[in-house]
């Protein structure tokens, strides 16, 4: 017994050594893990900012289908938009005659109504569901060019570090909660490093987005890709808008007014539901 007893030690003392060693070596392997997870999401991330489009100017022709409710409408016309600067959506019936228009500049948003020549122009802030949203012009140009963003930082393009990230079946999700009102989340395919969807959320019900962005389709713009199928929902407090843009012939081309001018003589200004009103009986 006294001679078994140092060997029944020594085997015990290298036993523990051996179990010290590989916990050391798992505690290790952990954190390398979780490193390079983290390093190969902010890989994505930096080659979806890279993959942002570099063309100033972007025409095309437009087919757009609005549905409210029971209501729906289905329009050709065209989408045009300078970086910075502005957007212009052009609806046209018969495809010959503009019906409508919608121009978003930094400083307005304007809708047109041809037809019953009517018009609304309004800061952002003056449009409820924008306002408790922080959505400026830059939020939709970003929108329009599938792009990151973050609110208040005027289309620039934000840091990784700026995000939540997490990985599943081949999508990036990334969450900004700069904002105390908002959360804004992106999904992103990790292949291609485009943005698939952009919501805009409630921090108070995170599950109710308020505006909802998804991309179907990309085409070739310059050297980089541009959306051209887009369906976007804008859940409003009385109802839910839903929109699905479809574009063809996207070209990089420059050659238009890019502000339009209200002959105020002609037209009457009024409220922004006057005008979706007017707009949605298209359907009727």
């Amino acid at each position: 017994m006294k001679r078994l007893f140092p060997i029944l030690l020594c085997l015990l003392l290298a036993s523990c050594h051996s179990h010290k060693s590989a916990m050391k070596g798992g505690g290790a392997a952990l954190p390398d893990a979780v490193n390079n997870a983290e390093a190969a999401l902010s890989r994505i991330v930096e080659n979806v900012n890279q993959n942002r489009q570099t063309e100033e100017y972007v025409t095309s022709k437009m087919n757009l289908n609005l549905s409210s409710g029971t209501k729906s409408v289905s329009v050709g016309g065209a989408l045009r938009m300078k970086r910075n600067d502005v957007i212009q959506l052009s609806l046209v019936a018969l495809g010959i005659m503009e019906v409508g228009r919608l121009e978003m500049t930094p400083d307005y948003i304007m809708v047109m109504d041809r037809m019953g020549r009517q018009y609304v122009k309004a800061n952002y802030k003056d449009i409820e569901f924008m306002k408790e949203a922080g959505i400026d012009f830059y939020t939709f140009q970003s929108l329009f060019w599938d792009e990151l963003f973050l609110f208040g930082d005027k289309g620039s393009q934000p840091n990784e570090k700026r995000f939540q990230k997490s990985l599943a079946d081949g999508i990036v999700k990334l969450v900004n909660t700069d904002s105390r009102q908002m959360v804004l989340t992106f999904l992103a395919d990790a292949a291609s490093a485009l943005v698939k969807q952009t919501s805009v959320a409630s921090s108070k019900k995170a599950a109710d987005a308020v505006l909802d962005w998804q991309y179907q389709a990309h085409t070739q713009l310059g050297k980089k890709k541009f959306p051209s199928q887009m369906e976007v929902q804008v859940n409003l407090p009385k109802k839910p808008v839903k929109a699905i843009i479809s574009l063809s012939n996207v070209k990089a081309n420059d050659d238009w007014e890019t502000r339009t001018e209200v002959n105020t003589k002609r037209y009457k200004e009024v409220t922004l539901d006057e005008v979706m009103e007017r707009i949605m009986k298209l359907a009727q």
